[in-house]
This record gives C-alpha cells, structure tokens and sequence, in this order.
C-alpha cells in the first residue's frame, strides 16, 4: 500500500511541475530562513555552556545608584575588595582577579601586541579549562611561567609543542616559560584567553588595586552550593562601605549612593554586557531573530497551505473518479499527506544547502562564527519535515478527499470551495505580506540610522586622522615626546600630538565644580598636547585653544601647575556647569571635587562624541600638558597619502626608535566604523529575511493568482461582450489581487513602527521616525506584487470574449 502511495504521490508531483516548483522553492527559502536563524539563537544563547562548572561560576558586578544620576553597572570594577571576599563569605570556594591588557609579547624574532591576562595562581580552580599539555596544578603557581592558546604558541614558535619554550611579555626583565597550552576555545565564549599569567608585582600598586573609581578588570568567583548565592548576594549590596579602602565614606557615596557589589552568573554575562552597553549582541535582538525564524518557516507553510487548497478545486474530478473506483477517504488523506511530507522533505535538503551556502555572508555580516553542526542541522530537518509536513498537509488533505464525488461529477464547473476557504487564502496572503512588509520596514529603518551614524558630526575630523595606541606602553612613558617628534618628520604627517582622550579612549572621570557653587558634576577629563585641537578639527564656539606662548597653557603636570591653570570645556561640559552660554564660560574658575586648586577656562568648543551613538554624549573637560602620562594615544594628521601608505612610513619610523614595542595603529574613521557596522549588518540579515519573505509571499500570490484567473475566464468574457474594455478587466482584477497587499500594510505599519520605536529609543542620537520608510516599501510590495501577476492578468484581459466563453473552469 505504501508502494502504490508513493508512486500516485510522485506522478502528481512531477506532473504537476509549476505547482511542485512554487510550493519547492517557498518551504525551501522558508527552512533556510529558519535553519540560519536556529544556528544563531543556538550560537547566542549558548555562550560560555562548553565552560567547565558554568552553572557555579559568577562575575562581581558594580552597581552604581547615586541619588541624582541614572542607575548604571559595570562588569569591570576596582580590584579593592578582593582579598577581602573569601574571608567575609566561607561560601565561595574560590576567588580570582582577571586584568586582560594589550601588551607587547616578544617570542624569538617575532614581536607584536597581544591580549595578556594577568590573573591569581588559583586561575584554573576556577576556569577549568582544558590543557593540551601542561599540568593545571602547577602551569600558574608562581612568577615566571606563562600558559598561552594553541594558536599563540603556532604564531611564535611554528609548533603547539611549546611547553618550556620563552616569552618575554611587556617587555620585562625575564623571560617566561611556557607551562601550558590551551586547548581550542569556542568563539561563543566571553572570557577569551592568549596568554595568561599571574599578576606581575609592579601592577599592584596601580590604581585598579587601590581606588574604587579605577574600573579596569573582573572578579570571577566559585560558588559549589547555589543554596549559599542569596546570602553572599545580599552581603556584597553594600560591600563598598565595608571595604572603602583608601576612599572617605563621601566619596563611596557619590559614586555608589545606594548601590555595591551584586553577582552575575557566567551564563548570563553575555547578554548582561550588551544589556549595560559593554558590547555583545541583546537578547531582544536574538528574540527577534528567532522570531524571523519561525515566520520564514511559517510563511512558507502558509504558502503551501494556500497553493494546496486553492489547486483543490482542479483536483476535484480526480478525486471524485478515485472514489467511484473505490478509493476511501483515509486512502485518499494518506496520498495527500505523503505529498506534503516527501515536498517538505525535498524543501528540507535544499534548504540545507542554500542555509551552507549562506552560512559565510552571515558570519561575514553579524560577526558570528556559526558552523554547519551537523548533528543538530539534521535533528532540526526531522523536526521540520514531521512538524512542517503536518501542518502543510494536513488542512488540504481533509479538504480535497472531502469533495462527493456525484456532486463533482454532475457539476458543470470544478467546486471554488466556497467564500469561506476563498476567504481564508486572501487572509493567509495578507498574513504573509505583513511579515514581509514589516522585516522590510524595520531593515530600511535600521540601515538608515546606521547611515546616519557613519554620517554622524562627531565633533572632529575622521579622515585624514590616524590614532597609535601603541603608545600608551608602559616603558615608552619617558619617551613619548622623543616618539612623537620622530613620526612628526614622516612624510605627510601634518601634526603629531598626544591625548588621554581619543574615539573610544576617554577613561578618567570625576566630579567637578564652579568655585563658589557646591553643585558636582560628573565629566570626563583628559590631557592634550600642543596641536591636539587643530589634530581633531574642533570647533572653537567661544574663548581661544591653549597656546604655547601662554604660560598656564602647557604645565608639565596640569594637577601640580597651581591655581589658574588653563582648562578648556565642551559645549555640553559648560552646560552642566549652568553656564547660559559657552561665552559667559570664558573667564570663570572650576575646580575637581574634593582638591583645593582651581582652573581657568579659556575656551569651550562644540561636543565630542568620543564614544558610540547609543550612549549618552559626554561632557568632556580637557588640561594642557607639555609632559608625559599614562592611558594615552598619539594622534596623526596627515595628508597627501593613503591610509595604508602613511600606515606604512610611520610603521617604519616606530621601529626606529621604539623597536622594543610592537606598531599599533588605526584611522579614526576605521575605530569610529565599529559604531555602526553591528546595526548595519543586522540590517542586511534583515533585509534578506524580508527579500525571502517577501518572495515567498509573491510565490503564493503567483499561485492563486493563477487559480483565480483560470476559474474567472468565462466571467471576464461575459463582462466584455457586455461593454467592458480590456484596460476595466486589467484595473478590475489587479485591484482585486492587491487588495490582500494594501490590507498587509494596516498590519505592517503599527508593528514595525513600535518594534523601531524601541529599537531607535537605544540610540543617544537617532533619525526621527517618518513616514518615508512605510510609504517605499508598501510602494515596493504593490510593485513587485503588480510583477508578479500581471502577465497572467495581461493574458486573461486581452483574451477575446468568444475564446473566453468556449472554455469551462
């Protein structure tokens, strides 16, 4: 019996071949949707499972609630507890500090700039990671000995058999031995690791391990017994107060107010960190994807569903024979559900294929490292093809084994099914272009802001702007005017100066105040050296830029330099301060919050968006220096050469006279890219989800379309022999066939406006919301809608009545 069912469904299906074709490629553009989109949320969602213990492991998180500021938090905070926690809380098993910083690494002859984390000895009592060779016990005990990844040890030594070979990391005294190899990490992994080893004893005296402000790397704690995390979670709340350290109770009170220390689960960094805004993808965004996911597949469903019913009607007579010859209708259901199984099951293989083959454009676009796991690609299919294979067959199979067959028979003309089932087609078609249309919407909206980003006056001059921060390393501090007056002698540098405050660069803050007044305000504040403003391009709104000439202007040290000392504010920065406008600022004296010298404001220039557009604009206070500090960048102006070729001739310089440290250096319209590249991308994923939706939609349209205009012949017929020119017919059926389109609109409209509304209200600055983007893309539907049936009309509305009349539905 199965034999005989199989071989009626395949001559159906290859006898039928444009309705096999249609119902083909929809489910199969529909599982590629939802097979790419299951890889993602898989991948998002999965972070940090393959570390060991995950379930124990937990990040101390700062939350900071000062009365009159937004709540914020932080997963980097101040190492300032940390010997403290395992003696206040028995509980956690165990404890470790992590500092993951860009330093040079020297291994033979190959230098270069790697991600190295300093830790505590007890690492792997923690992050029980696996080792290719090496012992856990001893690989972090001491000083001295370093573990690095697989891929770390091919780059400097050509083998992974590295194990007691030499490292020299920020360029130290001694080498360090090798004493472990990574095994491979997951890229779905937060905490990644090149090179790991325990914290250096000169580091300890920095400020992350002796001021509370000083936000710089992470805690990771062990907790064996979950039972223990209410008590430790409601211990750390106001753990600041408890521990200040070398802080006064005033100051722990303005920079946490009601707040402390919480827990945050490992499981749960990922999305936390994108949450606060500390990178990583949201979890809305990876709802919404799934979501993407499940309607590709559901359109695609709808889509079979409607060609299925809608080619019922040309199916009556055969089912109507089948019957008189004894066919039952159990028989009849079993053929019609092995059609719907077997086209899931060929639409499931080709949408494997098209989901492989697309698999490098999503990574390239989302920044993802998804893999063809085949083991879950095949269990999602079976599901799929059981699941998909029900839900497609299953109402059209009861429809058409339904029909009687002397109904049928007697009948001049093959059953429509009635307005309800024509009803309920129109219903699927506009469920369809709604999805469509709204996926269109929010990727036309998406790509817009992110227009609006690359495109965003941020305050200075991107192009022609080359920022090294390499120069930020430790044993350059005392030469970094010599450094700067080398790559000033490059061809094409124009200017050469230094700051603390750069795009993406802006780490000091704290309050400060207008003399006379007790009102704090929080601002960032940095160092710049002569040349800086005219480096950047900033805009002089009130005042003058500090002057070499001018003795206040350039102190070796900014914060010893005495009462007077030249400051020069955003626009923003003297708007905090109630200043009315940016020239009754000039002249005025500030001071920082708790020190008793005080600065002179000379100049205010417009904002500087140093950091990305979703976050808030930041006041920024600047000090001249003519000395060297720490946290900074060399900034480059140049011209009359490409990035590359400039890249290049200052590479060459830096080896001159910095040959102990690795050349890092980017344009700043390459760091500012990262702003925008992550929203751009998923407004291409966007787009190609509403491209595949939207002709999946036009291929059931194609369908009922043509369903429609067979059955319609003779109507369209009496209708002309009764005065009805061609062009009525052609206006008559393409008004009826996009009705289903307009109607999509009604739903698409108020659904992408909200989820857009929300997504736009993350971004500091944003593009309004206008009507432009709903009116192109419901004009887009309706013309490729307009594509996709009027050949069909065409024919039926240029056919002469009499031809039209001869012929029965």
């Amino acid at each position: 019996m199965f034999a005989e069912t199989f071989r009626a469904t395949w001559r159906t299906l290859t006898a039928q071949k444009r309705y096999t074709l249609l119902n083909l490629a929809g489910l199969a553009l529909g599982i590629a949707v939802f097979l790419t989109m299951a890889l993602i949320v898989r991948y998002e969602t999965s972070y940090d499972s393959s570390v060991p213990n995950v379930s124990h492991l937990y990040a101390v998180d700062e939350a900071f609630r000062p009365a009159g500021h937004a709540p914020a938090d932080s997963d980097f905070i101040s190492f300032v507890p940390f010997p403290f926690l395992k003696q206040d809380f028995p509980e956690i098993s165990s404890a470790i500090r992590v500092l993951q910083e860009t330093l040079v690494v020297r291994g033979g002859t190959i230098l270069a700039q790697e991600k190295v984390t300093m830790t505590d000895p007890e690492f792997f009592s923690v992050f029980v990671l696996p080792l290719l060779a090496g012992d856990r016990a001893t690989a972090l005990d001491g000083p001295g000995k370093v573990v690095i990844s697989a891929d770390m040890a091919r780059k400097y030594f050509g083998t992974e058999q590295a194990l007691g070979k030499r490292l020299r990391i920020d360029n130290g005294q001694t080498d360090a031995i090798v004493t472990g190899i990574l095994a491979p990490q997951p890229p779905n992994q937060t905490m990644q690791f090149d090179v790991i080893e325990v914290i250096p004893t000169g580091w300890l005296s920095k400020p992350a391990f002796t001021n509370w402000g000083s936000l710089w790397g992470t805690i990771w704690l062990r907790i064996d017994d979950p039972r223990d995390i209410p008590r430790i979670h409601a211990g750390l709340a106001h753990y600041p107060y408890t521990h200040p350290g070398n802080w006064t109770k005033d100051m722990l009170q303005d920079m946490f107010g009601t707040g402390g220390l919480d827990l945050l689960a490992l499981k749960d960094f990922h999305f936390h960190a994108a949450d606060i805004g500390e990178g990583g993808n949201s979890r809305a965004l990876i709802r919404i994807l799934g979501l993407i996911g499940l309607a590709g597949l559901a359109t695609a469903i709808i889509n079979y569903v409607n060609l299925a019913t809608s080619r019922s009607a040309l199916r009556a007579r055969e089912v109507a024979v089948r019957k008189v010859l004894g066919a039952t209708r159990p028989r009849l259901i079993a053929q019609f559900m092995t059609e719907a199984y077997l086209m899931v099951m060929i639409a499931a293989i080709l949408g494997t294929a098209l989901t492989e083959l697309a698999l490098h454009w999503v990574n390239l676009w989302g920044g993802w490292t998804l893999l063809m796991d085949w083991g879950f690609v095949l269990s999602v299919d079976a599901l799929v093809v059981l699941g998909a294979g029900t839900l497609a067959g299953f109402y059209p199979a009861l429809i058409i084994s339904s029909f009687r067959p002397a109904a049928v028979l007697a009948a001049s003309k093959t059953p429509a099914g009635g307005r309800i089932e024509s009803g309920l087609r129109s219903l699927l078609v506009v469920l369809q272009f709604s999805f469509a249309m709204t996926l269109a919407i929010c990727s036309l909206v998406m790509s817009l802001q992110a227009r609006h980003v690359r495109t965003l006056d941020r305050g200075m001059t991107q192009d022609g702007l080359i920022v090294i921060p390499a120069l930020d390393d430790a044993s350059l501090l005392s030469r970094q005017r010599d450094i700067m007056a080398r790559l000033a002698q490059v061809p094409g540098v124009r200017i050469a100066t230094r700051s603390d405050i750069y795009p993406y660069n802006a780490v000091n803050n704290e309050d400060w105040l207008l003399v006379g007044h007790p009102e704090k305000h929080s601002m960032n504040w940095g160092r710049a050296t002569e040349g800086y403003f005219d480096a950047i391009g900033a805009h002089l709104l009130a005042g003058r830029f500090f002057d070499p000439h001018h003795g206040q202007d350039y102190p070796a040290s900014p914060f010893t330099a005495g009462n007077g000392t030249s400051v020069i504010l955003t626009r923003l920065a003297a708007e905090r301060f109630g200043f009315a406008s940016p020239q009754t600022a000039i002249g005025k004296d500030i001071q920082e919050s708790g020190a008793p010298q005080t600065y002179h404001v000379i100049g205010v220039i417009d904002d500087i968006r140093i950091h990305s557009a979703n976050a808030p604009m930041k006041p920024l206070l600047f000090t001249g220096a003519s000395g060297s500090f720490p946290y900074i960048g060399g900034l480059i102006r140049y011209n009359g050469a490409s990035a590359q070729i400039e890249m290049e001739r200052l590479a060459k310089a830096w080896a001159e006279i910095a040959p102990d440290v690795a050349f890092s250096a980017r344009t700043a319209s390459d760091l500012f890219a990262e702003d925008y590249r992550a929203d751009e991308s998923h407004g291409a994923l966007f787009g190609i989800g509403s491209t595949v939706a939207i002709a999946i939609a036009c291929l059931g349209l194609y369908g009922l379309s043509a369903f429609n205009v067979s059955r319609r012949r003779q109507e369209i017929g009496i209708r002309k022999v009764l005065g009805a020119g061609t062009r009525d017919v052609l206006w008559l059926l393409l008004t009826q066939f996009l009705r289903p389109v307009a109607f999509a609109s009604l739903i698409a409209w108020p659904a992408s406006w909200g989820l857009m509304r929300i997504w736009l209200s993350t971004f500091d600055d944003r593009i309004s919301l206008t009507p432009l983007p709903f009116l192109a893309v419901t004009a887009a539907a309706i013309f490729i809608a307009v594509l996709t049936i009027i050949t069909q009309t065409r024919r039926i509305a240029t056919l002469p009545p009499a031809t039209a009349l001869r012929q029965n539905g």
